[in-house]
């Protein structure tokens, strides 16, 4: 009698599990304050904001399904670096995950698996990619609403001295509207619909 070969069932993919294979954060990391984020560059132009406040590390790397900020060039590695937040502290540190071609603050090349302090202003890249991650706080004036840049009296008013600042404050807000948008829409779940329960009165034995 021939026996009927059957295959293992697949593993469920755990995220969270691959996640922790990459990497476990020291037992100092915490929450960072609101605002923080990343700008990228590409070849000295401004291509995005990443907001960095919601959790304590990010992970970056070509593994897209793993990492929180994939980073698509041949000389990284899929799990390349970490950005963490110090709770005592209250500073950024960057970790590389011992990639083969390196991650660089400036020109100079960190050593892995040691946590290295990143300043505001400071710029980050890997191996040989040409993007840039630059570390920013939350702009002034983000407490306002969502600004045009032909309004003069309110640039005037929240201090914004030049059309840069007013750009980038105006990015800030756009990528930090759309996050509460996507926030809100994944709230508002459909509730199902009770049925009406039919009253059924009983009739008298003599009947009405």
């Amino acid at each position: 009698m021939q026996r009927i070969r059957t295959r293992p069932p697949k593993r469920k993919f755990d995220k969270e599990a691959e996640r922790s294979k990459a990497f476990t954060p020291p037992d100092w990391v915490g929450k960072p304050p609101a605002g923080l984020h990343l700008d990228v560059h590409k070849s000295d132009k401004l291509i995005e904001k990443k907001m960095i406040d919601e959790k304590p590390f990010y992970l970056f790397g070509r593994n897209a399904d793993i990492v929180d900020i994939a980073v698509d060039h041949a000389s990284c590695s899929r799990y390349h670096a970490a950005l963490v937040y110090h709770s005592v502290l209250k500073r950024s540190f960057i970790i590389d995950l011992k990639s083969t071609h390196g991650t660089f603050i400036g020109s100079i090349r960190l050593d892995p698996n040691a946590p290295k302090q990143l300043l505001v202003d400071q710029s980050i890249h890997f191996g040989a990619s040409s993007r840039t991650f630059t570390l920013r706080e939350r702009p002034q004036g983000t407490q306002a609403l969502f600004i045009q840049g032909e309004n003069k009296q309110l640039q005037e008013l929240l201090g914004i001295e030049n059309e840069k600042e007013l750009d980038d404050l105006t990015e800030y807000n756009t990528v930090h509207n759309k996050r509460v948008v996507i926030a809100t829409a994944g709230d508002k779940t459909e509730q199902p619909k009770r049925r009406k329960s039919m009253k059924i009165s009983k009739c008298s034995a003599a009947g009405d």
